[in-house]
């Protein structure tokens, strides 16, 4: 339930990112390639549901 949430807004924030990043030189699939989703993900679970992400 959460980390379906989750990815909803870390791509949301790729998106905003790839606009103010360099004025928008990066399209949102550039930067979905260098950014470590899972761990991202894994954080902000460990965050709401501490002792149950790795």
């Amino acid at each position: 339930m959460f980390e379906a949430l989750i990815m909803e807004e870390l791509l949301n924030a790729i998106d905003e990112a790839s606009l103010e990043v360099e004025e928008g030189r990066y399209e949102p699939e550039e930067l979905e390639k260098v950014v470590n989703q899972e761990e991202i993900i894994n954080r902000a679970l460990g965050l709401i549901l501490p002792g149950e992400s790795n």
